[in-house]
């Protein structure tokens, strides 16, 4: 009986270390705070990546394997397509993250702190959102999809 008893605590201990290990991903940025400009580079450059024919727009396909990827550019990416064309233009891509990141600057000073990123993160997760992120100055996604979905 002892043995079986020991065989479960081991056991849940593994699931519990696993679940930990599931945990969101942690804020890129760190502590730090991130300027508009910063993010507008950072948005600037996770396109160019997501771009790989670098045609200067994201296709059906581009967009798919991005919609696979945990962090920047993983999801949200067809309400950026404002002009409805099926595809996403870098212009568009870039204005996508830059209103996501106007939308966690609670003060509106062109800064965004790491108490603004988490009390972002905390409101999306509140709406049933999702509240992780990796890459740029969110999520959270910090980065990657527009606003309102991760």
């Amino acid at each position: 009986m002892t043995r079986y008893t020991i065989v479960a605590a081991l056991a849940a201990a593994g699931l519990c270390g696993a679940a930990h290990a599931q945990s969101p991903r942690p804020d890129p940025w760190g502590d730090a705070t991130v300027s508009r400009a910063d993010e507008q580079k950072q948005a600037e450059e996770r396109f160019d990546a997501l771009d790989t024919d670098h045609d200067g727009s994201l296709s059906a396909k581009e967009q798919a394997a991005a919609q696979n990827q945990r962090g920047p550019g993983g999801g949200g990416l067809r309400r950026a397509d404002t002009d409805g064309d099926g595809k996403i233009g870098k212009q568009e891509y870039v204005d996508a993250q830059l209103r996501r990141f106007d939308m966690q600057d609670a003060d509106k000073d062109g800064q965004l702190t790491k108490a603004e990123r988490d009390a972002a993160r905390a409101q999306r997760m509140r709406q049933g959102g999702f509240g992780g992120g990796s890459g740029g100055a969110f999520e959270g996604g910090f980065g990657g999809p527009p606003p309102g979905e991760d």
